[in-house]
């Protein structure tokens, strides 16, 4: 009986990795790593810069942001080639990573077809 309660269990927690992994909008964007550029499992640290907030998934990204921000605040959207702020971006996840983007236009071409914007 034990073995089977273990099998339910981690056939469970596979079940939510697959879940919290999957692709979609993330509209909240403490559930994002934006030094990693990785969507995250739960909420991660507020670093504030320059008025703004911006996350990181430990302590180490909070010093790692705090340290240099300017190579963590901005993002290329793939759709435009344009600079983008992380803290105003619209960010879509796909398979773990995240994505940012200067309006919800872009957002969602990316999401309809993300393929055709890697070969970019």
């Amino acid at each position: 009986m034990k073995r089977e309660s273990l099998v339910a269990v981690l056939a469970l927690a596979l079940c939510l990795g697959t879940v919290l992994a999957a692709s979609g909008n993330v509209d909240k964007k403490g559930m994002v790593c934006m030094i990693n550029d990785e969507v995250l499992n739960s909420p991660g640290v507020a670093v504030e810069h320059n008025g703004k907030t911006y996350y990181g998934c430990c302590e180490m990204c909070k010093e790692k942001m705090k340290k240099d921000p300017s190579k963590y605040v901005t993002a290329k959207d793939l759709v435009s080639g344009q600079k983008v702020d992380k803290a105003d971006a619209f960010i879509y996840g796909l398979d773990g990573k995240a994505y940012y983007f200067a309006n919800e236009a872009n957002r969602k071409a990316f999401a309809e077809d993300p393929d055709r914007y890697f070969k970019k």
